[in-house]
């Protein structure tokens, strides 16, 4: 077809659209002003949910990490887990030489057992001196001339004053052993100490990943390598940033949804459990026109972690506030001077209803104040309704015209042809006129 005939007929068909456009608004304006019934949908505000997210793209990140670096004033040293092994905290995980403390210790031990039984000794001797004091060594004889009968005093062996004076002496002795002890017990409390910080423990509840037993202490670009990495493989975060405006959103303890492309069936829940109150560092000097980016730590709280690792990337969707609300489709409500207002049927006729609204989302707004869920608001997309105008349901219309149909269309339907005869003029089978004619068609 040429161009020219192809604006012709494209001419003709938006005539023809344009026609019936302003055709049907004209009669519907006609028919309002005469008071005749139109056809309306009617539609009820519903309650949906209005919840407000944050959608934050992020990576994982394990929560619970224990890194064991080597270190060479430590000396030598013995691994005393496997790599895959589960250990619980306080497990003995590496144990350093400790050959110079234990010979350390024997000695200070020795040393104790020397003055331990210098103070038994020292308490021994005390203890026959008390007895001496309550014995008759201290006590003065008396000897009688047989020739005069005279009685002379004859001094004790050993007097209470030089026992107590041995008493004193030991008192100060064992004091100084006592003292030696204890500053003993000291140095070997100190010494294992320092045994037991040369074994090194588990400080989580986890899984040995990795072990460095080959000795080496940087991989080939240099970097350093840990001689051992135990992790809590079941808790994971994902870290993201958010802007500026969602920063101000996002509050701790909020709910998360999350979920990753590469994880098929995967879907996992969480918490928020950190909002940056600094920014993230920028790479550009200049900084982001966008604005600044906050970043977001959420913790995952249920879901199958055996199939996650550190780095991958998730998306999480946090709920920043949980709200339902009564809905309407935006095309439904009316705008003049006086505010929004919708026209709903009530007894077969359309009254004007005020509405307080809000924004829902790109489709509906919220209804505020103004309607219930048992309100029926007229669709009026033509805007041809008006207060007090007879209404008739497009459902009850239906059914009216289906009844009316079969009525009005049965002359078309059974347009009467030249030979063809009405129902009222069929002839019952046991009429005689059509038996005596059906015998004389036999003849």
């Amino acid at each position: 077809m040429k161009l020219w005939a192809k604006g012709i007929v494209a001419g003709l068909v938006v005539a023809s659209v344009t026609t019936f456009t302003i055709y049907g608004m004209t009669t519907g304006r006609d028919l309002a002003a005469s008071g005749q019934e139109e056809l309306f949908d009617l539609v009820s505000p519903m309650y949906e949910d209005l919840s407000t997210t944050v959608m934050v793209p992020g990576s994982l990140e394990l929560v619970n990490r224990q890194i064991v670096q080597p270190s060479s004033d430590e000396g030598a040293y013995e691994i005393l887990v496997e790599t895959g092994e589960d250990v619980e905290e306080g497990t003995p995980i590496l144990q350093y030489s400790t050959t110079e403390i234990d010979f350390e210790i024997q000695d200070i031990e020795l040393q104790m057992q020397q003055s331990q039984a210098t103070i038994t000794s020292l308490t021994s001797s005390e203890a026959e001196i008390n007895r001496q004091k309550s014995s008759p060594d201290v006590q003065p004889t008396y000897l009688e001339d047989e020739e005069t009968g005279e009685r002379m005093e004859v001094e004790p062996l050993v007097s209470i004053a030089e026992l107590d004076a041995q008493l004193t002496e030991l008192a100060q002795q064992k004091k100084a052993e006592n003292f030696t002890l204890t500053r003993l017990e000291n140095q070997l409390e100190t010494a294992k100490k320092q045994k037991e910080e040369r074994t090194l423990t588990s400080s989580i509840n986890g899984k040995v990943l990795s072990i460095n037993d080959q000795g080496d202490t940087t991989d080939d670009f240099g970097n350093s390598l840990p001689l051992m990495e135990i992790a809590d493989t079941t808790q994971f975060t994902i870290t993201g940033n958010v802007s500026e405006r969602q920063s101000m959103d996002v509050e701790l303890g909020h709910v998360a949804s999350m979920y990753s492309d590469s994880i098929e069936d995967g879907f996992w829940t969480g918490e928020v459990v950190d909002v940056a109150y600094f920014p993230a560092e920028s790479d550009e000097w200049y900084g982001d026109s966008a604005g600044s980016q906050y970043p977001v730590t959420i913790q995952i709280t249920e879901g199958d972690t055996e199939q996650l690792r550190p780095g991958y990337q998730m998306m999480a969707e946090i709920v920043t506030s949980e709200e339902m609300g009564l809905t309407l489709d935006m095309g439904l409500v009316l705008y003049d001077e006086l505010g929004s207002y919708v026209f709903v049927y009530e007894d077969g006729v359309a009254v004007r209803r005020d509405v307080e609204i809000d924004y829902a989302n790109d489709y509906a707004v919220q209804i505020l104040e103004g309607l219930t869920e048992e309100d029926l608001v007229i669709a009026d997309y033509m805007g041809i309704v008006t207060e007090g105008m007879l209404i008739t349901p497009n459902e009850i219309m239906e059914e009216n015209d289906e009844d009316e149909g079969f009525e009005d269309g049965f002359e078309e339907e059974y347009e009467i042809e030249d030979g063809e005869l009405f129902e009222d003029d069929f002839i019952e089978e046991d009429d005689p006129e059509l038996e005596e004619q059906e015998g004389d068609d036999e003849l």
